[in-house]
C-alpha cells in the first residue's frame, strides 16, 4: 500500500514562519513535523510514499528528505503547484497509485493506529475526533452508525467531530473528483469528494481518534506539539560534549553540540552542532541544528536551525531560522515571542 501525504499550503496562520518554506518542514521536537508523519507511516508498515508538493519553496522539501532512504522509505514526488484545494491534491497522485492508498496531511500530528483505514473494504475510511471550534476542520454528521454528510469549515455549528485529516481511498475517488466544482473557497474540497462517494451508495467508515491530536497551523500548535511530543517520545541520548554542566533528565544531545557552564533540563532536545553556554535550557524546549546560545534562558519553546540567542530570557516562544535574539539596554525577566527566518531582534 501507498501513502501520500500532502505537503502543500501556503500556512498563512504560521506567518512569518512561513514566508520562505513550507510548514510542514518546521521542527517540534527536533524533527521537522511531515517527519513524524513519515515515521508514523512507516511504523504501520507503509514505505512507499507519495509527497503532493506545493508552490513554497518545495525544492527545500526535495533536499530534506531526498529518495526517502536516510528515514527508511521510498518517496516519489508530484507537483501540485498552486493550491486549489485538497481534492485537486489527491487527484494528482492518480497516476502513481493503484488500488487503496492512505492520504495524511503533512501538517498534522495523528499517531493512532491505522489498522481501521489500511484493512477496510470501503470506498473510502476517515479518522474522526471531537473538537470544540468545529469552524477550522472540516466536519462529518453521523447517524444510525453512518456517515451521511460532510461541510468543509461550516459557518454554522453542525457537528463536533472533525476530520482530522488521515484517509483511505480506492481510485474511483479520482472519479468522483473529477465532477467537483469549486466551493466558495474556490478549492475542490476533500469533503465534497468523499460526499460524492456517499452520493453513489459507496460505505464510507469512519474512527473515532480518542486522545491526543493536532494540527499544527498556528504558533500556539506548534508550541503545544512540541511539548506533547517530547513528553511522549524523548530519551536521554547525548553524543555531544558536556563540559562543566549540568544534564537533568531525558535531553537528546546530539553529534558536534558542545554545552559548557549550562544546566539542561528535559524533556529538551539540542540538535547538531549547536553551541550552549552560560546558559538555562529548560523543559520542552527543542533547539535546531547550527544554533547558538550564550547566557540566556529558555524553556518551553521551539528553536529553529542556525538561530544565535544571547543575553535574554525567552519561554512560550517560535524562533525561526536564522534568527539572530541579543539585549539590548534592557533586559525583562522574559519574552514571548514569534520571529520568521531571517530576523534580528534586539531587546
Amino acid at each position: 500500500m501507498k501513502a501520500v501525504i500532502l505537503h502543500g499550503g501556503q500556512g498563512t496562520r504560521l506567518r512569518p514562519l512561513t514566508h520562505t518554506g513550507p510548514k510542514q518542514l518546521i521542527k517540534v521536537a527536533g524533527k521537522p513535523v511531515s517527519q513524524w508523519v513519515i515515521e508514523h507511516l512507516r511504523s504501520e508498515g507503509i514505505r512507499d510514499i507519495v509527497v503532493v508538493l506545493g508552490d513554497n519553496n518545495p525544492t527545500r522539501v526535495i533536499e530534506y528528505y531526498g529518495d526517502g532512504s536516510k528515514f527508511d522509505v521510498s518517496i516519489t514526488y508530484v507537483y501540485q503547484g498552486k493550491a486549489r484545494g485538497l481534492a485537486d491534491a489527491v487527484y494528482r497522485v492518480r497516476e502513481v497509485v493503484d488500488g487503496r492508498f492512505v492520504v495524511y496531511l503533512g501538517d498534522n500530528l495523528v499517531l493512532h493506529n491505522m489498522s481501521s483505514l489500511i484493512n477496510t473494504k470501503a470506498a473510502a475510511s476517515v479518522m474522526l475526533a471531537k473538537v470544540p471550534n468545529p469552524q477550522r476542520f472540516g466536519v462529518a454528521v453521523i447517524k444510525g452508525g453512518k456517515i451521511v454528510k460532510l461541510v468543509e469549515k461550516p459557518k454554522e455549528p453542525i457537528s463536533d467531530l472533525a476530520l482530522v485529516g488521515v484517509y483511505s481511498f480506492t481510485e474511483e475517488i479520482f472519479d468522483v473528483i473529477e465532477t467537483l466544482k469549486p466551493s466558495w473557497r474556490n478549492e475542490l474540497e476533500i469533503t465534497d469528494a468523499i460526499q460524492g462517494l456517499i452520493d453513489r451508495g459507496r460505505d464510507v467508515e469512519y474512527s473515532i481518534v480518542n486522545g491526543w491530536w493536532k494540527d499544527t497551523g498556528t504558533p500556539a500548535d506548534i508550541i503545544d506539539a512540541n511539548m506533547t511530543l517530547l513528553d511522549r517520545f524523548s530519551a536521554r541520548r547525548i553524543t555531544g560534549e558536556i563540559v562543566n554542566s549540568k544534564v537533568e533528565g531525558r535531553v537528546e544531545i546530539g553529534s558536534g553540540s558542545k554545552v559548557k557552564n549550562s544546566v539542561i533540563r528535559g524533556p529538551a532536545v539540542i540538535s547538531k552542532s549547536c553551541i550552549v553556554e552560560n546558559s538555562f535550557i529548560g523543559p520542552y524546549t527543542s533547539i535546531g541544528d547550527n544554533a547558538k546560545v550564550v547566557n540566556a534562558e529558555i524553556q518551553n519553546s521551539v528553536i529553529l536551525d542556525e538561530v544565535s540567542i544571547s543575553d535574554i530570557a525567552i519561554t512560550d516562544s517560535i524562533i525561526g531560522q536564522k534568527s539572530v535574539i541579543e539585549r539590548g539596554n534592557n533586559r525583562p525577566v522574559a519574552n514571548r515571542i514569534v520571529v520568521g527566518e531571517n530576523s534580528w531582534i534586539s531587546l
